[in-house]
Protein backbone atom coordinates (compact mmCIF):
# COMPACT_ATOMS: atom_id res chain seq x y z
CA UNK A 1 0.00 0.00 0.00
CA UNK A 2 1.47 3.56 -0.90
CA UNK A 3 2.56 6.05 1.68
CA UNK A 4 0.19 9.83 1.65
CA UNK A 5 0.33 11.23 -1.70
CA UNK A 6 1.08 14.56 -0.05
CA UNK A 7 4.10 16.15 1.01
CA UNK A 8 6.04 14.06 -1.47
CA UNK A 9 9.89 13.19 -0.28
CA UNK A 10 12.54 10.75 -1.44
CA UNK A 11 11.65 7.94 1.02
CA UNK A 12 8.16 8.10 -0.75
CA UNK A 13 9.38 8.30 -4.48
CA UNK A 14 11.44 5.18 -3.77
CA UNK A 15 8.72 3.31 -2.04
CA UNK A 16 6.22 4.70 -4.94
CA UNK A 17 9.36 2.85 -7.50
CA UNK A 18 8.97 -0.02 -5.23
CA UNK A 19 5.14 -0.63 -5.71
CA UNK A 20 5.29 -0.18 -9.51
CA UNK A 21 8.28 -2.50 -10.27
CA UNK A 22 7.25 -5.68 -7.93
CA UNK A 23 3.86 -5.74 -10.20
CA UNK A 24 6.61 -6.66 -13.12
CA UNK A 25 8.73 -8.70 -10.82
CA UNK A 26 6.27 -10.88 -9.53
CA UNK A 27 4.56 -11.98 -13.13
CA UNK A 28 8.85 -12.88 -14.01
CA UNK A 29 9.12 -15.08 -11.36
CA UNK A 30 5.26 -16.49 -11.90
CA UNK A 31 6.12 -16.94 -15.48
CA UNK A 32 9.64 -18.92 -14.81
CA UNK A 33 8.61 -20.88 -11.99
CA UNK A 34 5.05 -21.46 -12.70
CA UNK A 35 3.75 -20.85 -8.67
CA UNK A 36 0.94 -18.25 -8.38
CA UNK A 37 1.68 -15.70 -6.04
CA UNK A 38 -1.84 -14.64 -6.14
CA UNK A 39 -0.64 -10.99 -7.18
CA UNK A 40 -3.64 -8.39 -7.59
CA UNK A 41 -3.73 -4.79 -7.57
CA UNK A 42 -7.36 -4.70 -5.77
CA UNK A 43 -7.17 -1.18 -4.76
CA UNK A 44 -8.00 -0.15 -0.85
CA UNK A 45 -11.00 1.20 0.99
CA UNK A 46 -10.39 3.98 3.93
CA UNK A 47 -13.72 4.94 5.50
CA UNK A 48 -14.78 8.73 6.10
CA UNK A 49 -16.37 9.79 9.28
CA UNK A 50 -15.36 13.64 8.85
CA UNK A 51 -16.04 16.73 7.06
CA UNK A 52 -12.80 17.50 7.65
CA UNK A 53 -11.11 14.53 6.98
CA UNK A 54 -13.12 14.43 3.57
CA UNK A 55 -12.10 18.37 2.82
CA UNK A 56 -8.55 17.21 3.55
CA UNK A 57 -8.84 13.85 0.97
CA UNK A 58 -9.76 15.86 -1.76
CA UNK A 59 -5.96 17.67 -1.56
CA UNK A 60 -5.07 13.80 -1.60
CA UNK A 61 -6.42 13.38 -4.69
CA UNK A 62 -4.72 16.13 -6.27
CA UNK A 63 -1.42 15.27 -4.93
CA UNK A 64 -1.77 11.56 -6.50
CA UNK A 65 -2.58 12.93 -9.75
CA UNK A 66 0.78 14.88 -9.51
CA UNK A 67 2.67 12.10 -8.09
CA UNK A 68 1.93 9.08 -8.83
CA UNK A 69 1.79 7.60 -12.72
CA UNK A 70 -1.41 7.58 -14.67
CA UNK A 71 -1.06 3.69 -14.51
CA UNK A 72 0.31 0.80 -13.37
CA UNK A 73 2.74 -1.49 -15.40
CA UNK A 74 -0.64 -3.24 -16.55
CA UNK A 75 -2.19 -0.51 -17.40
CA UNK A 76 -4.21 -0.15 -14.18
CA UNK A 77 -5.53 4.27 -13.58
CA UNK A 78 -3.80 4.79 -10.74
CA UNK A 79 -5.94 7.31 -8.37
CA UNK A 80 -7.01 8.30 -5.08
CA UNK A 81 -10.99 8.51 -5.08
CA UNK A 82 -13.22 9.85 -2.92
CA UNK A 83 -16.71 7.58 -2.95
CA UNK A 84 -19.99 9.08 -1.59
CA UNK A 85 -20.97 5.59 -0.35
CA UNK A 86 -19.28 2.46 0.04
CA UNK A 87 -19.10 -0.17 -3.24
CA UNK A 88 -20.33 -2.95 -1.57
CA UNK A 89 -22.53 -2.87 2.05
CA UNK A 90 -21.34 -6.21 2.96
CA UNK A 91 -17.90 -6.23 2.43
CA UNK A 92 -17.25 -2.35 3.70
CA UNK A 93 -20.35 -1.96 6.61
CA UNK A 94 -21.77 1.34 5.31
CA UNK A 95 -22.37 2.10 9.55
CA UNK A 96 -18.32 2.54 9.95
CA UNK A 97 -17.81 4.64 6.36
CA UNK A 98 -20.97 7.35 7.52
CA UNK A 99 -19.58 9.94 4.86
CA UNK A 100 -18.31 7.39 1.74
CA UNK A 101 -14.96 6.24 1.52
CA UNK A 102 -11.60 7.08 0.02
CA UNK A 103 -10.18 4.70 -2.76
CA UNK A 104 -6.79 4.12 -3.74
CA UNK A 105 -6.49 1.89 -6.67
CA UNK A 106 -2.64 1.64 -6.44
CA UNK A 107 -2.92 -1.18 -3.58
CA UNK A 108 -2.20 -4.78 -3.92
CA UNK A 109 -2.30 -7.99 -2.15
CA UNK A 110 -0.50 -11.32 -2.47
CA UNK A 111 -0.07 -14.43 -1.35
CA UNK A 112 3.66 -14.45 1.11
CA UNK A 113 3.99 -17.76 1.19
CA UNK A 114 3.46 -18.26 -2.71
CA UNK A 115 5.88 -15.37 -2.94
CA UNK A 116 8.18 -17.17 -1.14
CA UNK A 117 7.82 -20.24 -2.22
CA UNK A 118 8.24 -18.79 -6.23
CA UNK A 119 11.62 -17.12 -4.99
CA UNK A 120 12.77 -20.23 -3.66
CA UNK A 121 11.91 -21.95 -6.64
CA UNK A 122 13.51 -19.11 -8.61
CA UNK A 123 16.98 -19.74 -6.97
CA UNK A 124 16.98 -23.39 -8.21
CA UNK A 125 21.23 -24.12 -8.34
CA UNK A 126 22.49 -20.63 -7.88
CA UNK A 127 22.48 -20.78 -4.24
CA UNK A 128 23.18 -22.87 -1.18
CA UNK A 129 20.23 -22.38 0.95
CA UNK A 130 21.01 -23.93 4.26
CA UNK A 131 17.53 -23.64 6.54
CA UNK A 132 17.34 -24.20 10.74
CA UNK A 133 20.99 -22.77 10.40
CA UNK A 134 20.71 -19.58 11.30
CA UNK A 135 23.88 -17.29 12.29
CA UNK A 136 25.08 -17.49 15.62
CA UNK A 137 27.20 -14.87 15.39
CA UNK A 138 29.84 -12.38 13.47
CA UNK A 139 32.84 -12.20 14.11
CA UNK A 140 35.91 -9.67 13.61
CA UNK A 141 33.63 -7.35 12.37
CA UNK A 142 31.74 -9.70 10.33
CA UNK A 143 34.64 -11.06 8.29
CA UNK A 144 33.71 -14.54 9.94
CA UNK A 145 30.53 -15.62 10.22
CA UNK A 146 29.53 -18.72 12.61
CA UNK A 147 26.37 -21.07 12.28
CA UNK A 148 24.59 -22.54 14.55
CA UNK A 149 26.18 -26.23 14.01
CA UNK A 150 29.44 -24.65 14.46
CA UNK A 151 30.01 -23.95 10.76
CA UNK A 152 32.59 -20.89 10.15
CA UNK A 153 32.44 -18.59 6.60
CA UNK A 154 35.15 -16.16 5.76
CA UNK A 155 33.31 -14.28 3.12
CA UNK A 156 34.60 -11.20 1.37
CA UNK A 157 31.36 -9.59 1.81
CA UNK A 158 28.52 -10.29 3.84
CA UNK A 159 24.91 -8.77 3.86
CA UNK A 160 22.95 -8.95 7.40
CA UNK A 161 19.62 -9.34 6.42
CA UNK A 162 18.05 -11.24 9.50
CA UNK A 163 15.31 -9.26 10.15
CA UNK A 164 14.75 -7.98 13.82
CA UNK A 165 17.34 -10.53 14.63
CA UNK A 166 19.98 -8.24 12.43
CA UNK A 167 20.24 -5.41 15.39
CA UNK A 168 20.99 -8.24 18.02
CA UNK A 169 24.02 -9.69 15.34
CA UNK A 170 25.20 -6.52 14.26
CA UNK A 171 25.30 -5.15 18.34
CA UNK A 172 29.27 -6.49 19.09
CA UNK A 173 30.05 -4.99 15.60
CA UNK A 174 28.56 -1.34 16.41
CA UNK A 175 28.54 -1.00 20.26
CA UNK A 176 24.86 -0.34 20.70
CA UNK A 177 21.28 -2.27 18.77
CA UNK A 178 20.02 -0.33 15.72
CA UNK A 179 16.59 -1.10 16.25
CA UNK A 180 14.19 -3.27 17.70
CA UNK A 181 11.37 -5.87 16.87
CA UNK A 182 7.27 -5.20 16.67
CA UNK A 183 5.45 -8.17 17.35
CA UNK A 184 2.15 -8.38 15.41
CA UNK A 185 -0.67 -10.96 15.01
CA UNK A 186 -3.01 -12.37 12.53
CA UNK A 187 -5.68 -14.03 11.74
CA UNK A 188 -6.64 -16.14 8.65
CA UNK A 189 -10.43 -16.50 8.04
CA UNK A 190 -13.03 -18.56 5.64
CA UNK A 191 -16.30 -16.79 5.44
CA UNK A 192 -19.33 -18.78 5.53
CA UNK A 193 -21.02 -15.74 2.82
CA UNK A 194 -19.59 -15.56 -0.69
CA UNK A 195 -17.27 -12.60 -1.69
CA UNK A 196 -15.79 -11.47 -4.23
CA UNK A 197 -11.52 -12.73 -3.96
CA UNK A 198 -10.95 -9.61 -5.87
CA UNK A 199 -12.31 -7.35 -3.36
CA UNK A 200 -10.52 -3.86 -2.06
CA UNK A 201 -8.23 -4.49 0.82
CA UNK A 202 -10.20 -2.58 3.95
CA UNK A 203 -7.84 -0.34 5.95
CA UNK A 204 -9.48 1.83 9.69
CA UNK A 205 -7.93 2.95 12.66
CA UNK A 206 -4.77 -0.04 11.86
CA UNK A 207 -6.91 -2.95 11.22
CA UNK A 208 -6.65 -4.71 8.05
CA UNK A 209 -9.05 -7.14 5.63
CA UNK A 210 -7.69 -8.57 2.69
CA UNK A 211 -9.71 -10.91 0.06
CA UNK A 212 -7.40 -13.48 -0.83
CA UNK A 213 -7.95 -15.65 -4.31
CA UNK A 214 -7.89 -18.85 -2.31
CA UNK A 215 -11.24 -17.99 -0.50
CA UNK A 216 -9.87 -16.69 2.75
CA UNK A 217 -9.16 -13.65 4.26
CA UNK A 218 -6.57 -12.14 6.31
CA UNK A 219 -7.05 -9.74 9.15
CA UNK A 220 -4.26 -8.20 10.72
CA UNK A 221 -2.38 -7.04 12.77
CA UNK A 222 -0.94 -5.70 16.29
CA UNK A 223 1.88 -3.44 16.63
CA UNK A 224 3.08 -4.66 19.64
CA UNK A 225 6.56 -2.69 21.16
CA UNK A 226 6.70 -5.17 24.63
CA UNK A 227 6.30 -8.90 24.32
CA UNK A 228 7.10 -11.94 26.05
CA UNK A 229 6.54 -14.42 23.18
CA UNK A 230 6.98 -13.61 20.18
CA UNK A 231 5.18 -16.39 18.49
CA UNK A 232 1.83 -16.43 20.30
CA UNK A 233 -1.24 -15.40 19.74
CA UNK A 234 -4.01 -13.74 22.85
CA UNK A 235 -6.73 -11.70 23.09
CA UNK A 236 -5.55 -8.64 21.66
CA UNK A 237 -5.71 -10.50 17.99
CA UNK A 238 -9.43 -11.69 19.35
CA UNK A 239 -10.05 -7.48 19.66
CA UNK A 240 -8.39 -7.51 16.35
CA UNK A 241 -11.20 -10.11 14.80
CA UNK A 242 -14.14 -7.86 16.72
CA UNK A 243 -12.75 -4.88 15.45
CA UNK A 244 -12.13 -6.31 11.79
CA UNK A 245 -15.82 -8.21 11.76
CA UNK A 246 -17.27 -4.92 12.36
CA UNK A 247 -15.53 -3.38 9.51
CA UNK A 248 -17.05 -6.44 7.24
CA UNK A 249 -19.53 -7.96 7.76
CA UNK A 250 -19.18 -10.77 5.42
CA UNK A 251 -16.50 -12.34 8.34
CA UNK A 252 -19.38 -12.64 10.62
CA UNK A 253 -19.36 -16.70 11.71
CA UNK A 254 -16.62 -16.73 9.61
CA UNK A 255 -14.29 -19.72 10.63
CA UNK A 256 -10.83 -19.69 11.91
CA UNK A 257 -8.19 -20.97 9.85
CA UNK A 258 -4.72 -20.15 11.44
CA UNK A 259 -4.07 -17.57 14.09
CA UNK A 260 -0.49 -16.37 13.67
CA UNK A 261 2.11 -14.20 15.02
CA UNK A 262 5.54 -12.80 13.94
CA UNK A 263 8.37 -10.10 14.62
CA UNK A 264 8.88 -7.02 12.09
CA UNK A 265 12.20 -5.47 11.99
CA UNK A 266 11.71 -1.52 13.07
CA UNK A 267 15.01 0.12 12.47
CA UNK A 268 16.06 3.10 15.52
CA UNK A 269 14.72 5.82 12.27
CA UNK A 270 11.63 3.66 11.83
CA UNK A 271 13.20 3.78 7.89
CA UNK A 272 14.54 0.90 6.16
CA UNK A 273 18.48 0.60 6.97
CA UNK A 274 20.71 -0.09 3.98
CA UNK A 275 24.27 0.17 3.66
CA UNK A 276 27.77 -0.60 4.77
CA UNK A 277 28.90 -0.61 8.29
CA UNK A 278 31.40 2.63 9.24
CA UNK A 279 33.09 0.24 11.89
CA UNK A 280 33.21 -2.96 8.97
CA UNK A 281 32.86 -1.83 5.51
CA UNK A 282 32.88 -5.39 4.32
CA UNK A 283 29.32 -5.71 6.13
CA UNK A 284 26.30 -4.81 4.48
CA UNK A 285 23.25 -4.37 6.58
CA UNK A 286 19.96 -4.40 4.77
CA UNK A 287 16.88 -4.25 7.52
CA UNK A 288 14.00 -2.29 8.99
CA UNK A 289 11.57 -0.60 7.09
CA UNK A 290 8.68 -2.33 9.83
CA UNK A 291 5.81 -2.22 7.66
CA UNK A 292 6.60 -1.36 3.96
CA UNK A 293 9.14 -3.56 3.76
CA UNK A 294 7.81 -6.33 2.84
CA UNK A 295 6.54 -4.95 -0.63
CA UNK A 296 9.90 -3.12 -0.70
CA UNK A 297 12.24 -5.28 0.15
CA UNK A 298 13.53 -6.79 -4.01
CA UNK A 299 14.80 -2.83 -4.36
CA UNK A 300 16.66 -2.91 -0.88
CA UNK A 301 18.16 -5.79 -2.56
CA UNK A 302 19.33 -4.08 -5.72
CA UNK A 303 20.46 -1.22 -3.24
CA UNK A 304 22.40 -3.75 -1.27
CA UNK A 305 23.61 -5.69 -3.79
CA UNK A 306 25.01 -2.91 -5.60
CA UNK A 307 27.08 -2.08 -2.16
CA UNK A 308 29.13 -5.68 -2.66
CA UNK A 309 29.97 -4.48 -5.81
CA UNK A 310 31.88 -1.53 -5.08
CA UNK A 311 29.20 0.86 -6.49
CA UNK A 312 27.40 3.92 -4.66
CA UNK A 313 23.89 3.56 -5.04
CA UNK A 314 21.52 6.49 -4.63
CA UNK A 315 19.51 6.24 -1.43
CA UNK A 316 17.24 8.51 0.47
CA UNK A 317 19.54 10.55 3.32
CA UNK A 318 17.02 8.63 5.73
CA UNK A 319 17.62 5.33 4.53
CA UNK A 320 21.18 5.43 4.98
CA UNK A 321 23.20 3.95 7.75
CA UNK A 322 24.72 6.96 8.92
CA UNK A 323 20.92 8.32 9.52
CA UNK A 324 20.07 5.83 11.86
CA UNK A 325 23.57 6.08 13.99
CA UNK A 326 22.33 9.72 14.25
CA UNK A 327 19.32 8.40 15.89
CA UNK A 328 20.97 6.10 17.85
CA UNK A 329 23.33 8.74 19.09
CA UNK A 330 20.27 11.20 19.84
CA UNK A 331 18.80 8.54 21.80
CA UNK A 332 21.48 7.62 23.96
CA UNK A 333 22.20 10.89 24.77
CA UNK A 334 18.30 11.65 25.34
Amino acid sequence: MPHQPVQWTHEKAFQLDALMSLETEITKLQNCTGVNCSYLRCGRLIPTRTEEKRMERSGWQAAAKQNWPQTSPAGTPLDWHLLDAVPDTEWLNPRIATLGCEYDTMSARVDPRGLIKALTRALGDLVQIREHTPVAKLKNGGAEIVLSDGTELSPARVIVTAGYNTFELLQPVTGFRLGRGVKGQAALMKPTRFFSPNSQILYYAGTYVIAHENGLVAIGSTSESKYSDPNSTDQKLDGLIARATELCPILEGAQMVERWAGIRPNAVGRHPMIGALPEAPRTIVCTGGFKISFAIAHKMADVALNFVTGANPWLPDLFKVPAHYARTELRLKG
